[in-house]
């Protein structure tokens, strides 16, 4: 799952905050802000739209942008 990987990744960075189960107690508060990151860079075109559960597909667009942006 790619939440996961992201979780493996940043475990350097996230906090204790990072952990917290928000109030409907069903998701870690990371988990959530990646979910709506991942919704945002869809919305711009980095990621593909409509890719099976768990897996993000970059566009030639998100590409383009990771090569211009390291």
């Amino acid at each position: 799952d790619a939440l996961d990987r992201v979780g493996e990744l940043m475990s350097d960075t996230l906090n204790v905050y990072d952990y917290q189960t928000l109030k409907n107690k069903k998701e870690l508060r990371w988990r959530n802000a990646a979910a709506w990151e991942r919704h945002e860079m869809v919305k711009i075109g980095l990621l593909r739209e409509g890719s099976p559960s768990g897996i993000w597909e970059i566009t030639d667009a998100g590409r383009e942008y990771l090569a211009n942006n390291k």
